[in-house]
């Protein structure tokens, strides 16, 4: 595989994220900026979001495509994806709006590809435009093994938990949810045509940032035109949000906050958790005597900081993500890909708080490790968490053993590198400049 081409031959390359995701939006930010280390030329399509500044920070020009999105809009897209409500975000009426304006982005900017963090719409504007087609998105293995809270109802508690799983594990990788208007469209358009929930997630080429070793699955079952690149971690993104010498300062308050007598507990739920669960979880580990560092992100704002005692520090970043799992004897996620690999390579067990199917299943990998209990958001409280903190801490060597022989079977994380790689194959081979 081919690692560089001329930088003059380098083309424009379209990235199209969500920018009110900060995983989607930093996975695309990396995978650019190490393309622009090759001499290559990146621009960023959005329909809006907080985290634009990330590809700015860069240096990437962002074109913005109606529509634009609100914030109830990006709620209603955030509370579909916890199936909090059965609404289709992406009606007809809205999918040919974001079909439309997308092509014409794509035709003005000249870009020669598409890689998308989960834009949906792309699969079909990309195509129709001819334009070659790259998803960058986690792998989730529809396997489940304990079922989810989150899709317990009135009538499902009747039934009994084998076969709910039994059920839910033929659903789920059959599932149609949402997936009609973009089949109508497609049609519309001469595009392939999703038939699955998952097809929607399918460029020409997708690019998984998980590894096998952790799915657990048989390579030669890949598709030739799927791979599994790694994780992609995104502490570098950050920087910029500490000026020089106050990120070593943040460290060192930090550390010293960690270093005080007991047990240490990282608390994050990234930008997919919401303000009622963190609060909740919050209130819990407020009324004990583990040093905590919970980072808030975008969850809460400064006037939702509650007061705490002097057991806990509230960041909204800090300089290292990794570097802290590594510090605290455990951490309590929601159960993003990013989250779930950064505890994996600190090597430290996990309480996770899934807030959608997905990030169920993330953890499912890491309780198959031995590493890890999920909890409830849906029907949380407050003496189950505390139960599953001290049930970790008071076995505390075997989850810490199972967690650190993890740690040491996962390859390099260089799910950026390896992604740039193949988009530069991908370029080569399609004779596209």
């Amino acid at each position: 595989m081919s690692k560089t081409i001329p930088p003059e031959k380098k083309p424009r390359l379209g990235f199209f994220p969500l920018f009110y995701n900060l995983a989607e939006t930093c996975r695309a930010a990396l995978i650019a900026k190490r393309y622009m280390e090759l001499g290559g030329e990146a621009v960023f399509f959005s329909h809006g979001g907080e985290y634009e500044y990330i590809a700015k920070n860069i240096g990437c020009e962002i074109v913005r495509v109606n529509p634009i999105y609100s914030k109830e809009y990006i709620n209603l897209l955030w509370e579909s994806s916890r199936l909090e409500t059965f609404k289709n975000p992406f009606s007809k009426k809205i999918l040919i709006e974001h079909v439309e304006e997308e092509i014409t982005a794509y035709k003005k900017t000249d870009v020669k590809m598409i890689v998308s963090t989960n834009n949906f719409p792309c699969n079909i504007s990309a195509r129709a435009a001819k334009i070659p087609l790259v998803f960058v998105t986690p792998r989730a293995m529809p396997s489940y093994t304990k079922y989810p809270d989150d899709a317990e109802f009135f009538f499902t508690r009747w039934i009994p938990q084998a076969l709910k799983l039994k059920i839910l594990n033929w659903y789920a990788p059959n599932s149609k949810i949402y997936v009609r208007p973009f089949t109508k469209l497609a049609k519309q358009y001469n595009v392939p045509v999703p038939r699955l929930g998952s097809d929607i997630i399918k460029g020409d080429f997708t690019l998984y940032t998980d590894f096998i070793e952790l799915l657990g699955l048989n390579k030669t079952s890949i598709p030739a035109n799927e791979y599994y690149i790694g994780p992609i971690f995104f502490d570098e993104l950050f920087d910029r949000d500490f000026s020089k010498g106050k990120d070593i300062k943040e460290e060192h308050k930090i550390e010293k906050h960690l270093q005080k007598h007991g047990k240490s507990i990282l608390f994050s739920l990234g930008s997919s958790g919401t303000k009622e669960i963190f609060l909740k979880i919050l209130s819990t580990l407020n009324k004990t005597n583990y040093n905590v560092v919970a980072v808030y992100s975008s969850i809460l704002e400064e006037e939702d900081l509650p007061e705490v005692n002097n057991n806990i520090i509230l960041k909204k970043h800090v300089p290292s993500m990794e570097k802290l799992n590594k510090n605290v004897d455990l951490a309590i996620i929601h159960g993003g890909q990013g989250t779930v690999y950064t505890a994996a390579y600190a090597g430290k067990p996990v309480v996770g708080f899934p807030m959608q199917f997905e990030q169920h299943l993330n953890l499912e990998m890491l309780v198959k490790q031995g590493m890890a209990v999920i909890e409830s958001r849906k029907y949380f409280k407050e003496k189950n968490l505390l139960k599953n903190v001290n049930k970790i801490f008071d076995n505390y060597d075997t989850y810490l053993n199972n967690a650190q022989n993890l740690a040491k079977r996962l390859p390099k994380p260089e799910g950026d590198k390896n992604a740039v790689k193949i988009l530069i194959d991908i370029l080569e081979k399609n004779d596209l400049k």
